[in-house]
C-alpha cells in the first residue's frame, strides 16, 4: 500500500495523465463536447477565467471551427481512433503560476522567434487530439491580439515553413518542412494543425479551419456532463479509450482499490482549475462554496481544482467516491481539503492547493517536471 502523501499525488495527478499519454502537454490540441461547451465564445473567452487578460477581452468575430466548437479529429482521423482529448486555457495562467523549465524553453523560443506573437496579447488556447496507434492527431487554435499581417511576412520569410498558394476561409496557410506541423493565419486566430504524416496535419488544419468532415464515420465523443461541471482558468476532457484505460490501470496498480475502481469505471474523466493570483481565496468559476486552502498567503496564488468521472453509479458508487476524497483530505498537505459530490452518472471532486502544482500531477504519469520558472515577454 503506497503513503498517503503518494497516493494522494496520484488522486491528483488521475485526471492529468490524459495529458501525459503517449505525448508531453505541448503535443495536445478539439473534439466539441455538447453545446460546443469548450469552444471559444464571442468575446474570446470561454468560462470564468481570473486571468488579467481575459477579465477585459476585446469582443471579436471568431472564424475557424475549431474556435466555435465544430472540429472533430476523431471525424477526419482516417486510423483507428482510441482516445479523444479536448482542452482549453487561458495563456494568462503562465504567468501567475510560471511553468516547468521543459515547457518554459519552446515558449521562450518562438517568443523570440516572431516579433508578431506576444503571450499578453493571447487571449485563449483551444483544441482537442485524437490518439491513434500512429500517435495523436488533431488541431488546436490561439486567440488573441494577433498581427496577422506582420505574422504572415514572418512565416514566409522562415525557412523551415512552406506557404501554400491558396487561402481557405481567409486563412493564409503554412506547412513545415521538417515536422509534421500545419499552420492557417488569420486575423486574430492563429490555427494549428498535427498527426504522424503532413498529409493528415493537413486535413487536420484545413478541418480546424472550414470545420468539414472527411467521408470516414467515427463514433461520436461523449463526455457525459463533464463541461458543463468543469469550467475555469483551464479546462481538459477525456474520452477513455481501451489503451489508455490500460495505460492508468498499470501506472495505478499498487493504488488503493477506490482509486483503481474508479478508474476501470470511468467512460470519460476531466479536470479544471482556476488560479487566484493573490491567493486570497479559491476563484468563483468553480463553485459558490468550494475548499479552502489551510495554506494560503498574499504571497502565493491559490489553485482551486475539479476533478470529474462519468460511471455507472452501481460501478463507481458513493462509499467510493467518499473513499477517495478521504484519502485525498488524509494525505499530501497541498491537497489537503477534498469534498465530493455526485451529480446523475458524474462524479465530481474538488480541492484547493498552493505551492508546486505541477510536480504532484506529473509523478503519476511518470516524468520529472524540474524546477517552475516564471514565463512573460520581458
Amino acid at each position: 500500500m503506497p503513503s498517503k502523501r503518494t497516493f494522494a499525488r496520484r488522486l491528483g495527478a488521475l485526471v492529468a495523465t490524459g495529458l501525459g499519454v503517449n505525448r508531453p502537454i505541448g503535443a495536445l490540441t478539439s473534439e466539441p463536447p455538447p453545446a460546443g461547451t469548450l469552444a471559444i465564445n464571442g468575446s474570446g473567452e470561454t468560462g470564468a477565467a481570473t486571468g488579467s487578460s481575459a477579465k477585459h477581452s476585446p469582443a471579436r468575430q471568431l472564424h475557424s471551427a475549431v474556435a466555435n466548437g465544430a472540429y472533430k479529429p476523431a471525424a477526419v482521423t482516417s486510423r483507428g481512433v482510441d482516445t479523444v482529448v479536448t482542452a482549453r486555457f487561458n495563456p494568462s495562467l503562465v504567468t501567475m503560476t510560471g511553468v516547468p523549465q521543459g515547457v518554459a524553453a519552446p515558449i521562450r523560443d518562438l517568443l523570440s522567434r516572431y516579433d508578431s506573437v506576444s503571450l499578453d496579447r493571447l487571449q485563449q488556447v483551444a483544441g482537442g487530439t485524437a490518439l491513434t496507434a500512429d500517435g495523436p492527431e488533431g488541431c488546436g487554435v490561439i486567440v488573441g491580439d494577433i498581427d496577422a499581417r506582420t505574422l504572415r511576412r514572418e512565416l514566409t520569410r522562415d525557412a523551415d515553413l512552406i506557404r501554400e498558394p491558396a487561402t481557405k476561409a481567409g486563412f493564409t496557410r503554412f506547412k513545415s518542412k521538417r515536422t509534421t506541423t500545419t499552420l492557417g493565419v488569420r486575423a486574430d486566430e492563429v490555427v494549428i494543425g498535427h498527426a504522424s504524416s503532413i498529409s493528415s496535419a493537413v486535413a487536420h488544419r484545413d478541418a480546424g479551419i472550414s470545420g468539414h468532415d472527411t467521408e470516414h464515420s467515427r463514433t461520436d465523443t461523449d463526455y457525459g456532463s463533464l463541461p458543463s461541471r468543469l469550467h475555469g482558468d483551464a479546462t481538459v476532457c477525456v474520452d477513455l479509450g481501451t489503451e489508455t484505460r490500460e495505460y492508468l490501470r498499470r501506472t495505478l496498480s499498487d493504488a488503493p482499490k477506490a482509486l483503481r475502481t474508479a478508474v476501470d469505471a470511468a467512460a470519460a474523466v476531466g479536470v479544471a482549475c482556476s488560479v487566484t493570483p493573490d491567493g486570497s481565496g479559491p476563484s468563483k468559476s468553480l463553485s459558490a462554496t468550494p475548499p479552502t486552502s489551510q495554506h494560503d498567503t498574499a504571497d502565493t496564488p491559490m489553485t482551486t481544482f475539479r476533478y470529474g468521472a462519468v460511471a455507472d453509479p452501481k460501478r463507481l458508487d458513493r462509499e467510493t467516491a467518499e473513499a477517495i476524497a478521504r484519502a485525498a483530505r488524509e494525505g499530501e498537505s497541498s491537497f489537503s481539503d477534498a469534498t465530493v459530490s455526485r451529480h446523475g452518472r458524474t462524479v465530481i471532486l474538488e480541492t484547493a492547493a498552493d505551492g508546486d502544482i505541477f510536480a504532484p500531477h506529473a509523478e503519476l504519469a511518470g516524468v520529472t517536471v524540474g524546477d517552475v520558472e516564471s514565463l512573460s515577454d520581458s
